[in-house]
């Protein structure tokens, strides 16, 4: 990790990178352990919530990025259907695509 004058600064123990929700939420979780840890957790009760609360928005925030995905697939799928001339090269279609949706619930 460089700074501004190019000077090679080290980390510190139990550093982090935070580059999407799931990294925000492994922090978060190590510093809500360390609150629970410690000789009196109620007296980090306001802090506790916040982080908490914080984690809570990070979960909704994966799977609100999941679902959008999954929506642009579906969409993909659904434009892919409408380019087709006729309505066997549709069933085709929609046969493949079913097959290839069994197959990746095996896995």
């Amino acid at each position: 990790m460089n700074d501004t004058t190019g000077l090679k600064k080290k980390r510190v123990s139990g550093w982090l990178s935070i580059k999407d929700p799931e990294d925000l939420q492994k922090a978060l979780v190590r510093m809500l352990n360390k609150i629970l840890a410690s000789d009196d957790p109620l007296q980090h009760a306001g802090r506790f919530a916040s982080l908490a609360n914080t984690w809570l928005n990070a979960k909704r925030l994966e799977l609100e990025a999941g679902e959008w995905q999954e929506i642009k697939a579906r969409l993909e799928i659904v434009e892919q259907a409408q380019a087709f001339d006729n309505r066997m090269q549709v069933a085709d279609f929609k046969a493949n695509m079913a097959e290839l949706k069994q197959m990746m619930e095996l896995e």
